[in-house]
């Protein structure tokens, strides 16, 4: 757990380390919407040249990284990917290894159901849903 996490913040509600898969127009908005809120965006994953664009505008100094990198470590991570691409990257994901107990993991799939987000054979993750 992080130390923002750990509510060693002199009084204030906790805060989370978060990771963001996918700076495209769902998950660069809610990033930096968390970000305004108090959070710690530590990490954000982009492929194309928008996603990428809109990483450095919206969260500006948040280092670009491989998914897995984004989810290992932090709090919360936002899953902000395509319908149609969310169930594979759960498989990689938890192949990988990224994902760890008591971690809060939410997807902004609007086709899938929260359960679908948890790893495979794990209960270590928080599984939710947020559509937008």
């Amino acid at each position: 757990m992080s130390e923002l996490a750990s509510g060693s913040s002199g009084g204030r509600p906790a805060r989370l380390a978060v990771g963001v898969v996918s700076a495209g127009r769902v998950g660069a908005v809610v990033g930096a919407a968390w970000a305004a809120a108090g959070h710690r965006v530590v990490a954000t994953s982009g492929v194309s040249r928008d996603s990428v664009r809109r990483a450095a505008t919206l969260l500006p100094d948040v280092p670009l990284r491989p998914p897995d990198e984004v989810v290992a470590g932090v709090d919360l991570a936002l899953l902000a990917v395509p319908d149609d691409v969310l169930p594979g990257l759960v498989r990689g994901l938890a192949a990988a290894g990224s994902f760890r107990k008591g971690q809060i993991v939410v997807h902004t799939s609007g086709a899938t159901v929260s359960g679908c987000s948890r790893p495979p054979s794990s209960t270590a993750s928080c599984p939710s849903r947020c559509t937008p």
